[in-house]
């Protein structure tokens, strides 16, 4: 695209978190339609310190780094104040006057004399509690929202009370609740909940209250569409898979990212930074079960909607975790030669910067303080005036800067000579431990990456202290074997997360293919045939309504125990929600119909042994593979979920007692 390329910041909360990573994905897509550079900084939690947690008692140090926004090598910054903890306003003005005369344009929040970009909130909102009105004949509505100073909690609540009010509802101050806009919330809205039992519907200011609602409410033995009815905020991806769905207000936060990008450049082009603009990003009401049955055809026809895109992000997930497969096994060679740094000459920096380009990283630039600044709970952060380039990565060339050229003005950070001259979208990453400040890494990882940006902060901010222990060895050697054990705990706890079902104990869909093709070619080379198995469990959904999904978790995990049973030495998976896979040697087991009555005979023991009023039964569909043939993963899938068709066909009727 022809025209100047701009220097574009976007401070935003964790881009790990669904509504910063919506906003992110947006912004990088726009960004790279302009030929625009995108800088991402993600900063955490201003106000909010948890110091009982031994992973979070330090990542107030990220808030560093936006100070390294307020620069004039940015030509505007994108501000994404809503979503960086409960800001009070005296901190929001706080941080936007640090900008000084650097252009800005607020995202989700609001500001006299400042451009921002918003959602609607009205539109989709005001629809979804009309319809709890008027369709669902509800009258003891309640809301559990954000804090007021934050703009868009504020608005939500405003349209809570006057759709109420054009009903001749009246406003009940029990009735509200202002809370944390995410899991913090859980406390308080156990409290709004107990305290209002004639509660007959909730309006969740963002669908992350309305999960904790959804726990807090089954605990309690209250359905969910039916006991009550609960609806959302922003639909963030999970809210179509909760059950039952989550009615749920549309507002894209990827739109919000992506218009905030185009009329920054829109302004920077047409030299209206000056005028104050304000730009709205409309929401829509999605109607799904978590309402109620007033609306059945509008419910209908968004569940199929929402069908079709679980098998868009299926096919999505396949290749995903095929991608995260290598990830995992390039971040493991990153962390090897992160652990072979010997002392602070430029080798190890380019070490550093050669490493990450396991990670996909073809573009990067490493800035450190002289010395590593104490910044403690409560300090006021002091922008450094100079930092140092200590090593930089150029479409995939390592390169160390000469001596006399390391030392960068801070108001070049972005736009130093050793920048590339491609366009690029960058992440800005803290580098840090505990109460110490390193420095930073501008890296150009893909946004499919974002989840490892604080794999990358650990591993890199452990090299960064590796060169100034071996620097300083007499005054930094007792730190060393509490990183060590952090890095290996995370190590431990991202293998576990990445192949096990944390219900069942068994292999989750991706650990089970990842493990597949091992245990299919060492049957080949011993000379055995192998046996693909294809399971559902039937009645789920009847046993978690009927029963509660504590039961439903139940059924899940005696499944996954009789399946490891009859068949020993098998490769047994949970690959969906109620469906399992095993991959088992022809010689270990029975014949295809024993197998199945076995199966179901051990699945009755289970349940009678623990006293449970239903029955637990399973489905099976099973390959075995034919004499002097290969045996094909794929082929056998295919086949045994045939089989498994045919079998849900003659499944016995779902039999049950009072819950």
């Amino acid at each position: 695209m022809a025209g100047k390329r701009y220097n574009i910041g976007l401070v935003t909360g964790n881009v790990e978190d669904d509504f910063p990573n919506q906003i992110c994905e947006g912004a990088i897509q726009a960004a790279a339609e302009l030929d625009d550079n995108l800088f991402i900084v993600p900063v955490k939690y201003f106000d909010r310190y948890d110091f009982t947690d031994p992973l979070q008692k330090y990542e107030y140090q990220y808030n560093t780094l936006i100070s390294y926004t307020q620069v004039h090598s940015l030509d505007i910054v994108l501000l994404c104040l809503g979503n960086i903890s409960a800001i009070h306003e005296t901190r929001s003005t706080e941080i936007i006057n640090g900008f000084g005369d650097i252009p800005i344009i607020l995202i989700a929040s609001e500001q006299d004399g400042y451009s921002s970009v918003c959602y609607a909130n009205e539109a989709g909102l005001t629809e979804g509690i009309e319809a709890l009105v008027t369709r669902e004949n509800r009258e003891h509505i309640g809301i559990i929202t954000g804090y007021t100073t934050n703009k868009d909690s504020y608005e939500r609540l405003e349209t809570y009370k006057k759709v109420l009010q054009a009903h001749n509802l009246p406003i009940v101050e029990s009735l509200i609740c202002c809370t944390y806009f995410d899991e913090k919330c859980r406390a308080d809205a156990a409290d709004f909940i107990d305290r209002n039992p004639d509660l007959d519907a909730i309006v969740c200011g963002n669908d992350a209250i309305a999960a904790v609602v959804y726990d807090l409410l089954q605990k309690r033995g209250i359905l969910v569409g039916k006991d009550i009815s609960v609806i959302g905020f922003d639909d963030i991806p999970g809210s179509k898979y909760l059950t039952p769905p989550l009615a749920s207000v549309k507002a894209g936060a990827y739109d919000l990212g992506s218009r905030a990008v185009m009329q920054a450049h829109r302004k920077l082009l047409t030299g209206t930074m000056g005028q104050v603009e304000q730009f709205r990003v409309s929401t829509k009401f999605l109607y799904r079960s978590s309402l109620g049955s007033g609306c059945e055809e509008e419910i209908k026809l968004q569940n199929l909607l929402d069908e079709q895109d679980k098998l868009i992000e299926n096919v999505q997930q396949a290749e995903n975790s095929r991608k995260l497969i290598m990830t995992n096994h390039n971040m493991n060679i990153f962390s090897r030669d992160m652990l072979m740094l010997a002392d602070d000459s430029d080798d190890s920096y380019l070490r550093i910067m050669n490493s990450l380009t396991e990670a996909g990283i073809k573009n990067s630039y490493l800035f450190t303080l002289k010395e590593p600044v104490a910044f403690h709970p409560g300090d006021n952060w002091v922008q450094p005036n100079q930092i140092y380039l200590r090593a930089c990565l150029n479409d995939g060339r390592a390169f160390v800067p000469r001596k006399t050229a390391q030392l960068i003005n801070i108001q070049n950070v972005y736009d130093h000579p050793h920048m590339s001259d491609t366009r690029n979208t960058y992440v800005m990453i803290d580098l840090y431990s505990r109460d110490l400040q390193y420095g930073f890494l501008l890296c150009d990882i893909s946004y499919d990456n974002l989840h490892y940006v604080e794999y990358l902060c650990y591993q890199v901010s452990i090299a960064i202290k590796f060169i100034h222990m071996f620097a300083k060895q007499h005054t930094l050697l007792l730190e060393k074997d509490e990183m060590l054990q952090r890095l290996q705990k995370e190590n431990l706890q991202l293998d576990s997360i990445s192949s096990k079902d944390e219900l069942t104990g068994i292999l989750n869909r991706r650990g089970f293919y990842k493990k597949a093709d091992a245990f299919i070619e060492s049957a080949a080379e011993t000379g055995q045939s192998v046996v693909f198995a294809y399971a559902d469990l039937n009645y789920l959904k009847q046993i978690n309504d009927i029963h509660g999904h504590a039961e439903g978790d139940f059924a899940l995990t005696s499944c996954a125990t009789v399946l490891e049973e009859v068949f020993p030495g098998s490769l047994t998976g949970r690959i969906g929600g109620d469906e399992f896979a095993v991959l088992a040697l022809h010689q270990n087991i029975s014949t295809e119909a024993d197998l199945k009555k076995l199966i179901n005979q051990k699945l009755a023991e289970c349940a009678e042994k623990a006293g449970k009023p239903y029955s637990v039964t399973l489905s099976v569909g099973i390959y075995m593979q034919p004499a002097n043939s290969r045996f094909l993963l794929k082929d056998a899938i295919e086949a045994a979920d045939a089989l498994l068709y045919e079998e849900k066909k003659k499944k016995p009727p779902f039999v049950t007692g009072k819950p």
